[in-house]
């Protein structure tokens, strides 16, 4: 029965025990479900906040629970020992929950003012890591403590006030209480996760909740407005239950056992939840999506308990055997969690194989996730959530007071940062996670027998004597079964639902924030991140894709800049880029910023290709938080690569925000520049364009290159900082011998990886309505995740790169030659792999003498149709000609200069000059010269005239092409005659492609911005 249907069964009749209209009751209780809601929204929203300060998610998450927990511990001790002095408890709940919804509403602005003021003033002041350590967890507290004292203070006043105004079955009322808060609290953190976030950001969701608070404040006020029950939860009503069999215990040695029993359990269960969020996040990705969904399993796995327990509590006669059977079950089935543990990695493959990669597939995904998180999590979770209530409910029956509600809360609570700290900052380094979970699992067990035997008179003798067995058995067969596999730790089997089996362990380390693998694949050493490879180096003769990037990301702004240089590279990756960055005499040092220690000590075994980084003096590593390393002593650079996981990694999206863009930008120095990693696999355009467009406004000035499947684009936070490529890196030996490995022989090699300047591609994100990336409207850490399980690619790039029409280069303005010459060895990037071949042709049909074509069949190799054409003009029919031509400008006009292109048709025109045309074709033939010649005038003229004249245009390959070059040369030339009739004509208008909508934006046509909205929230 949900809380819903008993909710409206309750309602329906009358309470035998007491007088009273249930309907009111039953308010209570909706209303305490809401402020369960709210208050799961606060952990949440605060954990983001406070990441972007702590600078990784999982100091935060601790951080958040720990202080979280603290406050709701010390609020619900102090309620507890205020309770009998407070006349009516309802109306103080009230009063709580208002201020605790006007806190929230303040929140937000607080915020900002903190954090501008840390960094700008209190850290570099500081300039020490100890002091500055302490600065930030100290004030962090402090902002979230408040508002969790008041939280957990709402526990013992709801129940205590519920209690004096519905007097009997308390046990059934307590529990009931406690199940809707907690049952609340497991909804608002997918709420907050899955919808508010995304629709309000960070600052609307805080605020959703503090008026849902105040809401829930205001109804409580108006319904005990006039009642002034001053009764306590009256001992001598309470004390008649008292079972005979607990009049012969020690009251006082008792309750103080209980109490610290409390306490103890909620470690042990913390540890689980640390332990299971880790071992999770190997199975279904460290996204801020899964923790959600790990964080609300484990919330409603003790709501069901409390709901399972509700209506069986007040008939229990034997608390303390129940207690002891529930604290055990709960220690053995966590234990058995780890064995089933194993078996979701092969849940998750099957799941990947069958789900499709679409919209419903990624709602089944997370769906199916949250399956994961329910097996693994709720058999010892429902336990947990037995736990207190009976505890609680032990205590009013013997006829302890009020207070003690609180003391429980308060105890159980406070033993929950015991166990927060000591896994996270303790035994899961030490330890690992399978242990860590074990410990926690033994430490339930322990206390479960340890209780049997406090309670020996209260527990029959046949359990004394199976309970133990029992519990010995699972534990010998538990413990050596539970092996956690390595291969599948690694697997990341939730990117592709492979599990690849081929590796050779180097280490696997349970650090602080993630679980770091080093393993040998094949040729390759792997680094990899919580399952996610960070970084492959090839350790044998060859090169793997990943060092392209990493040492490309080095060597390009090594290129810009002529003088010695200061560097510094956030996140440590496989070290590579440090690597680089040293090959060069002149770098004064470098400084590498990563947060996980185990990734540096795992990265060191790398081996030859990156032991610059660990060995020159020049090298220094820091761990810390990039944000706060800035900060400390105000460091300023010349060279900046950022170069972290990828942005779907919950915490790593922050770096890829605006307001990082804007602190960073400031530690540059005048002539400085940001290098900016992203990629094209597992993302969408509007990922791509929400980081740019956060990203230009505050570095206006870019170039951007491509390297294969990577985007590396270097920044100037000054319009006058020169960003080509002038010095000759290759005349460094130790450059020039490390990128010869890799096929690059000059810099004509690097400049083939230009892909644009900043004009065309600010042309390009403005087709995208989509909002500024911010840390306080997340919208890449809301919709990373979404786009890597549709495994999409940013083919809207290649389009732009490919185009038939040179967009690109007319857009920046530029008529350079690039001087890569074909060549049998050349870097395996897809750049050289289209210039190669765009420079084959030119060579072929403008270097090469005529070739002697004697039969028809040669005619299907496009460079040879032209030298038939000079043969046999009488034996070419257009079609064909005009085929070879498309063929041949998609291969050769986006990649060629306007000089090699007009050499091309120069050719091209003398050999065909004896085929017969007729005007129709012969107009076709000066379109094309005009295109390759860029004589944008007769560009203009001829294709509108090649266009329909009347009617609609239709929406096809050559009318888009003719509607494309038209615009291009409506823009050099700035006519707009005709442009908007076109378009109006052109049946595609509503779906036109990303050429059309780009040139009608550069010449001031706002191409239906109601599909650029639709866009972005298909993006969502």
């Amino acid at each position: 029965m949900s809380i819903f249907s008993e909710l409206k069964s309750y309602c329906l009749k009358k309470d035998p025990e007491i007088n009273s209209t249930t309907v009111v009751s039953s308010l209570y209780f909706l209303l305490f479900f809401l402020s369960g809601v709210a208050g799961l929204i606060y952990e949440s929203i605060w954990s983001h906040y406070l990441k972007l300060f702590l600078g990784h998610a999982a100091y935060s998450q601790t951080l958040v629970l720990v202080i979280y927990m603290g406050g709701m511990a010390a609020g619900a001790w102090i309620a507890g020992a205020l309770l009998k002095k407070i006349r009516n408890c309802l109306k103080m709940y009230a009063v709580v929950e208002i201020v605790l919804g006007v806190a929230a509403l303040a929140f937000h602005p607080v915020f900002q003012w903190y954090i501008n003021v840390s960094y700008d003033n209190v850290i570099p002041f500081l300039d020490n890591p100890t002091l500055i350590f302490c600065y930030k967890w100290i004030t962090s507290s402090i902002i979230i403590l408040p508002q969790s004292m008041l939280l957990g203070s709402t526990f013992p006043l709801m129940a205590a006030g519920f209690i004096r105004r519905f007097p009997g079955s308390g046990g059934y009322k307590l529990t009931f209480l406690y199940f809707a808060n907690t049952f609340g609290a497991s909804a608002g953190v997918l709420l907050s996760g899955f919808v508010l976030i995304g629709s309000a950001g960070l600052p609307g969701t805080i605020v959703t909740a503090g008026i849902i608070d105040i809401i829930v404040g205001c109804a409580v006020l108006s319904l005990c407005w006039r009642d002034d029950t001053v009764s306590s939860m009256v001992e001598e009503t309470a004390r008649h239950d008292c079972d005979t069999q607990w009049d012969a215990v020690s009251i006082k040695r008792t309750h103080l056992v209980l109490i610290l029993f409390a306490g103890a359990t909620a470690a042990a269960s913390f540890m689980y939840e640390i332990g299971w969020i880790r071992m999770l996040s190997l199975v279904l990705g460290s996204s801020t999506h899964s923790f959600e969904m790990m964080l609300s399993s484990f919330i409603l796995g003790m709501a069901l308990g409390s709901f399972f327990i509700r209506k069986r509590i007040d008939k229990i006669r034997n608390i303390p055997m129940t207690l002891v059977i529930v604290q055990v079950l709960m220690g053995l089935t966590a234990l058995i969690s780890i064995l089933i543990y194993s078996k979701m990695f092969h849940f998750m493959h099957f799941v990947m194989a069958a789900l499709s990669k679409s919209e419903q597939g990624y709602v089944l995904f997370n769906l199916f996730s949250d399956v994961i998180c329910m097996a693994v999590m709720l058999p010892s979770t429902i336990c947990a959530g037995m736990v207190l209530p009976l505890i609680v409910h032990f205590f009013y029956r013997c006829g302890y007071g009020e207070e003690y509600i609180g003391k429980v809360y308060a105890v159980n609570t406070f033993g929950g940062i015991v166990g927060v700290i000591a896994a996270t900052w303790l035994l899961m380094p030490l330890t690992g996670v399978r242990f860590l979970v074990t410990i926690g699992a033994l430490i339930d067990v322990s206390i479960g027998l340890g209780l049997l035997v406090y309670f020996k008179e209260e527990c029959g003798g046949w359990l004394r004597k199976a309970l133990p067995a029992v519990s010995g058995a699972v534990i010998v067969v538990a413990i050596p079964a539970g092996n956690l596999d390595p291969v599948l730790m690694s697997s990341g089997v939730f990117r592709n639902g492979t599990i690849y089996k081929n590796k050779k362990f180097l280490s696997l380390k349970d650090g602080r924030t993630a679980t770091i693998a080093l393993y040998q694949s094949n040729d390759k050493m792997v680094l990899s991140t919580n399952g996610k490879v960070d970084a492959s180096v090839d350790i044998r003769k060859g090169v793997s894709a990943d060092e392209y990037t990493m040492s490309l990301a080095a060597v390009l702004p090594l290129a810009i800049l002529q003088d010695s240089c200061s560097a510094a590279v956030i996140g440590m990756g496989s070290g590579m880029t440090a690597h680089y960055l040293l090959m060069d005499s002149t770098v004064r040092n470098v400084e590498v910023i990563e947060i996980e220690p185990a990734m540096v000590q795992a990265a060191k075994h790398i081996g030859k290709k990156v032991e610059n980084t660990f060995k020159d003096p020049r090298s220094h590593i820091f761990i810390d938080d990039a944000k706060t390393f800035f900060s400390t002593g105000n460091r300023k650079y010349d060279i900046i690569v950022s170069e972290p996981s990828n942005p779907w990694v919950s915490g790593v999206a922050g770096l890829f925000s605006k307001e990082f863009f804007d602190r960073i930008r400031n530690h540059l120095t005048d002539q400085g520049v940001l290098v900016q990693w992203f990629h094209k696999y597992e993302s969408d355009i509007t990922i791509l364009s929400s980081i740019f467009r956060a990203l230009r406004q505050y570095f206006p000035h870019f170039q951007v290159y491509t390297a294969g499947s990577d985007i590396i684009v270097i920044a100037a936070k000054d319009s006058s900082t020169d960003l080509s490529l002038k010095r000759n890196v290759f005349a460094m030996p130790p450059v020039e011998r490390s990128m010869a490995l890799m096929g690059f022989q000059s810099l004509q090699d690097l400049r083939v990886l230009h892909f644009s300047s900043g004009n065309t591609f600010n042309a390009f994100l403005n087709v995208y309505d989509v909002e500024d990336n911010s840390d306080y409207f997340p919208y890449v850490d809301l919709y990373a995740v979404k786009y890597r399980y549709l495994d999409k690619e940013i083919y809207q790039l290649d389009t732009l790169r490919k185009n038939i029409v040179p967009v690109r280069s007319i857009l920046d303005g530029d008529t350079g030659t690039i001087g890569y010459i074909p060549r049998e060895k050349y870097p395996a990037l897809s750049n050289f792999e289209y210039y190669h071949e765009a420079k084959r042709l030119y060579r072929d049909i403008v270097s090469f003498d005529t070739m002697q074509v004697t039969s028809e069949h040669d005619v299907d190799n496009a460079a040879y149709i032209f030298d038939y054409s000079l043969f046999f003009p009488s034996k070419i029919n257009f079609g064909k000609l005009h085929g070879t031509l498309m063929e041949l400008f998609e291969k050769t006009m986006p990649f060629l200069s306007p000089f090699e292109m007009s050499e091309i048709w120069k050719n091209i025109s003398e050999k065909t000059a004896e085929v017969v045309l007729d005007d129709y074709q012969q107009q076709w033939m000066r379109y094309f010269g005009a295109l390759c010649q860029r004589n944008y005038e007769e560009l203009r003229e001829l294709s509108f005239q090649l266009l329909p004249q009347n009617g609609d245009i239709e929406d096809n390959y050559i009318n888009i092409m003719l509607i494309e070059s038209f615009l291009a040369a409506s823009k050099v030339t700035g006519n707009r005659d005709e442009c908007e009739n076109v378009l109006k004509r052109y049946e595609g208008t509503m779906s036109a492609g990303l050429m059309i909508r780009m040139l009608a934006q550069e010449i001031g046509i706002d191409l239906n911005r109601k599909y650029r909205i639709g866009v972005f929230m298909a993006g969502r």
